[in-house]
Protein backbone atom coordinates (compact mmCIF):
# COMPACT_ATOMS: atom_id res chain seq x y z
CA UNK A 1 0.00 0.00 0.00
CA UNK A 2 1.42 3.27 -1.17
CA UNK A 3 0.65 6.99 0.20
CA UNK A 4 -1.07 7.90 3.86
CA UNK A 5 -4.06 6.01 5.09
CA UNK A 6 -7.57 8.20 5.16
CA UNK A 7 -8.77 7.48 8.50
CA UNK A 8 -12.54 7.92 9.35
CA UNK A 9 -13.62 10.39 11.41
CA UNK A 10 -15.95 10.43 14.84
CA UNK A 11 -18.03 12.62 16.58
CA UNK A 12 -16.33 14.83 19.57
CA UNK A 13 -16.67 12.70 22.92
CA UNK A 14 -16.06 15.56 25.66
CA UNK A 15 -16.79 19.16 25.30
CA UNK A 16 -15.21 21.50 27.21
CA UNK A 17 -16.56 25.39 28.46
CA UNK A 18 -19.90 24.81 29.37
CA UNK A 19 -21.92 24.66 32.54
CA UNK A 20 -22.33 21.10 33.96
CA UNK A 21 -25.53 20.43 34.86
CA UNK A 22 -25.77 18.08 38.31
CA UNK A 23 -28.84 15.93 38.85
CA UNK A 24 -31.06 17.88 42.05
CA UNK A 25 -31.33 14.40 43.53
CA UNK A 26 -27.28 14.77 44.56
CA UNK A 27 -26.57 17.04 47.77
CA UNK A 28 -23.94 19.74 46.80
CA UNK A 29 -20.35 20.38 48.59
CA UNK A 30 -18.43 23.47 49.38
CA UNK A 31 -15.82 24.01 46.41
CA UNK A 32 -12.41 22.60 47.57
CA UNK A 33 -10.33 24.60 45.15
CA UNK A 34 -12.17 28.18 46.32
CA UNK A 35 -11.28 27.31 49.91
CA UNK A 36 -7.29 26.41 48.66
CA UNK A 37 -6.76 29.36 46.62
CA UNK A 38 -8.37 31.78 48.55
CA UNK A 39 -10.90 33.00 46.01
CA UNK A 40 -14.67 33.47 46.25
CA UNK A 41 -17.19 30.73 45.68
CA UNK A 42 -19.92 31.97 42.79
CA UNK A 43 -22.57 29.87 41.73
CA UNK A 44 -22.64 25.98 43.01
CA UNK A 45 -20.51 24.85 40.53
CA UNK A 46 -17.55 23.06 41.49
CA UNK A 47 -15.60 24.74 39.35
CA UNK A 48 -14.99 28.28 41.07
CA UNK A 49 -13.84 31.63 39.47
CA UNK A 50 -11.79 34.12 40.48
CA UNK A 51 -11.35 37.82 39.73
CA UNK A 52 -7.93 37.92 38.54
CA UNK A 53 -6.02 34.40 37.28
CA UNK A 54 -3.00 33.06 39.38
CA UNK A 55 0.03 32.61 37.97
CA UNK A 56 2.21 29.59 38.99
CA UNK A 57 4.13 31.38 41.52
CA UNK A 58 1.00 32.66 43.34
CA UNK A 59 -0.61 28.96 42.80
CA UNK A 60 2.63 27.44 44.43
CA UNK A 61 3.89 29.90 47.12
CA UNK A 62 0.52 31.54 48.49
CA UNK A 63 0.05 31.75 52.33
CA UNK A 64 3.24 30.25 53.09
CA UNK A 65 4.67 31.92 55.90
CA UNK A 66 8.47 31.42 54.59
CA UNK A 67 7.96 33.39 51.54
CA UNK A 68 6.69 36.26 53.88
CA UNK A 69 9.28 36.12 56.25
CA UNK A 70 12.15 36.21 53.02
CA UNK A 71 10.05 39.08 51.24
CA UNK A 72 10.85 40.80 54.92
CA UNK A 73 14.74 40.03 54.47
CA UNK A 74 14.48 41.23 50.83
CA UNK A 75 12.97 44.80 52.19
CA UNK A 76 15.87 45.08 54.91
CA UNK A 77 18.60 44.06 52.56
CA UNK A 78 17.26 46.75 50.09
CA UNK A 79 17.56 49.00 53.31
CA UNK A 80 20.72 48.59 53.85
CA UNK A 81 21.76 48.64 50.28
CA UNK A 82 20.33 51.73 50.09
CA UNK A 83 22.12 53.50 53.20
CA UNK A 84 25.90 52.07 51.85
CA UNK A 85 24.80 53.32 48.72
CA UNK A 86 24.90 56.81 50.56
CA UNK A 87 27.57 56.06 52.73
CA UNK A 88 30.04 56.13 48.97
CA UNK A 89 28.96 58.93 48.04
CA UNK A 90 29.56 60.58 51.37
CA UNK A 91 33.35 59.43 50.85
CA UNK A 92 33.73 59.78 47.13
CA UNK A 93 32.52 63.64 47.75
CA UNK A 94 35.38 63.62 50.85
CA UNK A 95 38.01 62.01 48.47
CA UNK A 96 37.08 64.97 45.61
CA UNK A 97 38.23 67.70 48.13
CA UNK A 98 41.56 65.53 49.68
CA UNK A 99 42.34 65.66 46.11
CA UNK A 100 42.70 69.35 45.77
CA UNK A 101 44.88 69.45 49.11
CA UNK A 102 48.48 69.84 48.85
CA UNK A 103 50.50 66.41 49.51
CA UNK A 104 52.68 66.56 52.54
CA UNK A 105 56.65 66.57 52.11
CA UNK A 106 57.86 63.14 52.95
CA UNK A 107 61.67 62.72 53.44
CA UNK A 108 62.79 59.57 53.07
CA UNK A 109 65.73 57.67 54.25
CA UNK A 110 67.61 55.28 51.94
CA UNK A 111 67.21 51.78 53.26
CA UNK A 112 70.45 49.99 53.38
CA UNK A 113 69.99 46.69 51.97
CA UNK A 114 71.33 43.52 53.59
CA UNK A 115 72.58 40.74 51.75
CA UNK A 116 70.63 37.70 51.01
CA UNK A 117 71.34 34.88 53.07
CA UNK A 118 71.92 31.72 50.97
CA UNK A 119 71.78 27.84 51.97
CA UNK A 120 73.87 26.73 54.49
CA UNK A 121 76.34 23.47 53.98
CA UNK A 122 77.83 20.79 55.05
CA UNK A 123 80.94 19.31 54.15
CA UNK A 124 82.52 15.98 55.50
CA UNK A 125 86.43 15.37 55.05
CA UNK A 126 88.63 13.35 56.29
CA UNK A 127 91.91 14.39 57.82
CA UNK A 128 94.00 12.74 55.74
CA UNK A 129 92.71 14.09 52.96
CA UNK A 130 91.74 17.95 53.56
CA UNK A 131 89.94 19.76 50.92
CA UNK A 132 92.38 22.55 49.83
CA UNK A 133 90.01 23.87 47.48
CA UNK A 134 87.93 25.48 49.85
CA UNK A 135 91.08 27.71 50.79
CA UNK A 136 91.61 29.03 47.32
CA UNK A 137 87.80 29.16 46.62
CA UNK A 138 87.45 31.71 49.60
CA UNK A 139 90.27 33.90 48.22
CA UNK A 140 88.73 33.78 44.77
CA UNK A 141 84.77 34.76 45.83
CA UNK A 142 86.17 37.32 48.50
CA UNK A 143 84.38 40.01 46.91
CA UNK A 144 81.40 38.36 45.55
CA UNK A 145 80.25 35.93 48.35
CA UNK A 146 81.63 35.48 51.88
CA UNK A 147 82.53 31.59 52.89
CA UNK A 148 82.01 31.47 56.51
CA UNK A 149 83.71 27.88 57.27
CA UNK A 150 83.15 26.75 60.65
CA UNK A 151 85.11 23.03 61.81
CA UNK A 152 83.73 20.37 63.83
CA UNK A 153 85.59 17.75 64.78
CA UNK A 154 83.32 13.92 64.22
CA UNK A 155 83.37 11.83 68.02
CA UNK A 156 84.63 8.78 65.98
CA UNK A 157 88.13 10.69 65.19
CA UNK A 158 90.66 10.96 68.50
CA UNK A 159 92.88 13.33 66.90
CA UNK A 160 93.21 15.46 63.66
CA UNK A 161 96.25 15.89 61.53
CA UNK A 162 98.92 18.20 61.10
CA UNK A 163 97.78 19.32 57.67
CA UNK A 164 94.34 19.16 58.98
CA UNK A 165 94.47 21.38 61.90
CA UNK A 166 96.52 23.90 59.67
CA UNK A 167 93.87 23.82 57.33
CA UNK A 168 91.20 24.50 59.70
CA UNK A 169 93.17 27.35 61.38
CA UNK A 170 93.27 29.01 57.59
CA UNK A 171 89.86 29.09 57.05
CA UNK A 172 88.42 30.03 60.44
CA UNK A 173 90.40 32.62 60.00
CA UNK A 174 89.38 33.79 56.80
CA UNK A 175 87.47 37.49 56.66
CA UNK A 176 85.75 39.09 53.89
CA UNK A 177 83.31 41.86 52.73
CA UNK A 178 80.19 42.63 55.65
CA UNK A 179 78.30 43.72 52.35
CA UNK A 180 78.34 40.49 50.55
CA UNK A 181 76.12 37.61 50.69
CA UNK A 182 77.45 34.84 52.84
CA UNK A 183 77.53 31.26 52.76
CA UNK A 184 78.11 28.87 56.19
CA UNK A 185 80.07 25.99 55.73
CA UNK A 186 80.05 23.06 58.52
CA UNK A 187 83.09 21.74 57.86
CA UNK A 188 83.62 18.16 59.83
CA UNK A 189 86.26 16.39 60.14
CA UNK A 190 85.12 12.53 59.71
CA UNK A 191 86.70 9.15 58.65
CA UNK A 192 85.18 8.91 55.16
CA UNK A 193 88.29 8.22 52.78
CA UNK A 194 88.97 9.84 50.35
CA UNK A 195 85.71 11.31 49.19
CA UNK A 196 84.76 14.66 50.70
CA UNK A 197 81.05 14.54 50.95
CA UNK A 198 78.52 17.89 50.29
CA UNK A 199 75.45 17.21 51.85
CA UNK A 200 72.68 19.28 50.53
CA UNK A 201 69.16 18.57 51.35
CA UNK A 202 70.56 14.88 53.16
CA UNK A 203 71.60 14.06 50.48
CA UNK A 204 75.63 13.57 49.88
CA UNK A 205 77.40 14.82 47.03
CA UNK A 206 80.39 12.51 47.11
CA UNK A 207 84.44 13.73 46.13
CA UNK A 208 85.76 17.05 46.03
CA UNK A 209 85.74 17.70 42.31
CA UNK A 210 81.74 16.78 42.11
CA UNK A 211 81.28 19.52 44.69
CA UNK A 212 83.66 21.84 42.90
CA UNK A 213 81.06 21.29 39.86
CA UNK A 214 78.23 22.18 42.43
CA UNK A 215 79.89 25.54 43.17
CA UNK A 216 80.87 26.34 40.30
CA UNK A 217 77.40 26.33 39.29
CA UNK A 218 75.81 28.31 41.97
CA UNK A 219 78.31 30.65 41.93
CA UNK A 220 76.84 31.89 38.47
CA UNK A 221 80.09 33.39 36.14
CA UNK A 222 82.30 33.25 39.15
CA UNK A 223 83.63 29.81 38.22
CA UNK A 224 81.20 28.51 36.09
CA UNK A 225 83.07 26.31 33.19
CA UNK A 226 80.00 25.06 30.96
CA UNK A 227 79.77 28.68 29.16
CA UNK A 228 83.27 28.12 27.66
CA UNK A 229 84.12 26.10 24.60
CA UNK A 230 86.51 23.28 26.59
CA UNK A 231 84.31 22.17 28.79
CA UNK A 232 84.82 18.96 27.84
CA UNK A 233 88.46 19.39 29.31
CA UNK A 234 87.90 20.99 32.13
CA UNK A 235 85.56 18.16 33.21
CA UNK A 236 89.06 15.47 32.22
CA UNK A 237 91.05 17.51 34.48
CA UNK A 238 88.81 17.12 37.30
CA UNK A 239 88.27 13.36 36.77
CA UNK A 240 92.43 13.63 36.51
CA UNK A 241 92.86 15.18 39.93
CA UNK A 242 90.30 12.78 41.43
CA UNK A 243 92.01 9.64 40.34
CA UNK A 244 94.86 11.42 41.86
CA UNK A 245 93.87 11.29 45.26
CA UNK A 246 92.65 7.37 44.28
CA UNK A 247 95.86 6.65 42.88
CA UNK A 248 98.07 3.70 45.05
CA UNK A 249 101.32 3.61 43.35
CA UNK A 250 104.00 6.64 42.25
CA UNK A 251 103.80 5.48 38.69
CA UNK A 252 99.44 5.99 38.42
CA UNK A 253 100.18 9.61 39.81
CA UNK A 254 103.11 10.40 37.68
CA UNK A 255 101.21 9.62 34.19
CA UNK A 256 97.95 11.89 35.61
CA UNK A 257 100.74 14.61 36.36
CA UNK A 258 102.21 14.25 33.32
CA UNK A 259 98.94 14.81 31.81
CA UNK A 260 98.19 18.17 34.03
CA UNK A 261 101.77 19.16 32.74
CA UNK A 262 100.47 18.83 29.65
CA UNK A 263 97.23 20.54 29.89
CA UNK A 264 98.93 23.55 31.62
CA UNK A 265 101.61 24.12 28.64
CA UNK A 266 103.06 27.69 28.82
CA UNK A 267 99.70 28.66 29.78
CA UNK A 268 99.34 30.69 33.51
CA UNK A 269 96.49 28.02 34.49
CA UNK A 270 95.39 24.76 33.62
CA UNK A 271 93.75 24.24 29.70
CA UNK A 272 95.19 27.09 28.13
CA UNK A 273 93.10 29.18 30.57
CA UNK A 274 94.42 32.69 30.89
CA UNK A 275 91.55 33.17 34.60
CA UNK A 276 91.58 30.12 37.31
CA UNK A 277 88.47 27.45 37.27
CA UNK A 278 87.52 24.84 38.74
CA UNK A 279 90.58 22.98 37.18
CA UNK A 280 93.31 24.58 38.95
CA UNK A 281 91.11 23.94 42.00
CA UNK A 282 90.85 20.92 41.97
CA UNK A 283 94.06 19.62 40.46
CA UNK A 284 95.78 22.13 43.50
CA UNK A 285 93.78 20.05 46.01
CA UNK A 286 94.75 16.62 44.52
CA UNK A 287 98.61 17.74 44.08
CA UNK A 288 98.89 18.60 47.91
CA UNK A 289 96.90 15.80 49.44
CA UNK A 290 98.12 12.61 47.74
CA UNK A 291 101.54 13.81 45.77
CA UNK A 292 105.37 14.82 47.56
CA UNK A 293 107.21 17.86 46.17
CA UNK A 294 109.39 15.46 44.47
CA UNK A 295 107.16 14.14 42.24
CA UNK A 296 105.94 17.32 40.95
CA UNK A 297 107.58 18.92 38.19
CA UNK A 298 109.03 22.42 37.86
CA UNK A 299 106.39 24.28 35.73
CA UNK A 300 103.37 22.69 37.77
CA UNK A 301 105.68 23.81 40.96
CA UNK A 302 105.70 27.57 39.43
CA UNK A 303 101.88 26.62 39.13
CA UNK A 304 101.40 25.38 42.83
CA UNK A 305 102.87 29.09 43.83
CA UNK A 306 100.57 30.88 41.38
CA UNK A 307 97.41 29.07 43.20
CA UNK A 308 98.67 29.67 46.59
CA UNK A 309 98.80 33.81 46.02
CA UNK A 310 95.73 34.02 44.12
Amino acid sequence: MNGPLKMYSTKQVVQHDFRVRLPECMYKLKNIHAARNGVVERGTDHVATSTRKLDIFDQNYQNIPEMAALEVRQEEILRQLDELKKQMDSIRNTLKVANHAPFPTVILKPKQETPPSLPDIIINASPTNPPYSLELIQKLWKNYIFLSVKTYTHSSLTTLTENATELTKILEAFSAETNVPKVNVKLIWKDVGANVELLISHQPILGEVNILRYLSRVSSDLLNYETYNNTHEIDTLLDISYNIVKAKTKTERGALLKALSKSLGKSQWLAGRSQVSVADLAAYSAIKQATSPSEVSVSLGKWLQRCAAC
